[in-house]
């Protein structure tokens, strides 16, 4: 005996939840990747500072100052940028965990609407079973009714 079929009143919320999850976690694995790019960026940048430096260190004796002021304004220059592009990865790591958290609260509303889901799920498997067992004792009553109705005539 087949029942009702189930249906979550809910569902279209809980598909725009998924969703909504979904798009989170994209905007957490770019940031990421972007923070990962800006990373290496730094490192570059870190590597290149500390190589100015080294040169900047070797040739003071034998550059005119001229020379010497124009590498040392490069270096300098190089400094900022590297400055720049650590606060840039702070913003990056500040907008990386709010994404984060995001994701977590997401995941959370969409996790509390599936277990609704789950819940209703199981009640609805137990009315079924219910009614089932229902119809069974009734064809077993009417059966036993009519083998007693027939003894009797």
């Amino acid at each position: 005996m087949q029942g009702k079929k189930f249906r979550f009143s809910l569902q279209s919320v809980l598909r725009l939840r998924q969703h909504q999850t979904e798009q989170a976690i994209e905007a957490l694995i770019r940031l990421q990747q972007e923070r990962q790019k800006l990373e290496e960026a730094i490192e570059a940048a870190r590597q290149k500072l500390e190589q100015l430096h080294q040169e900047l260190a070797a040739r003071q004796s034998a550059v005119d100052p001229a020379q010497l002021r124009r590498q040392e304004a490069y270096w300098l220059k190089a400094r900022r940028q590297l400055r720049q592009l650590e606060q840039q990865l702070a913003r990056l790591q500040q907008q990386e965990a709010e994404a984060r958290a995001l994701v977590l609260e997401r995941r959370q509303a969409e996790e509390s609407l599936e277990r609704l889901r789950e819940r209703q799920y199981a009640r609805h498997l137990e009315a079924e079973a219910a009614a089932e067992r229902a119809w069974i004792d009734e064809q077993a009553t009417g059966a036993y009714v009519r083998k007693l109705q027939q003894r009797a005539s």
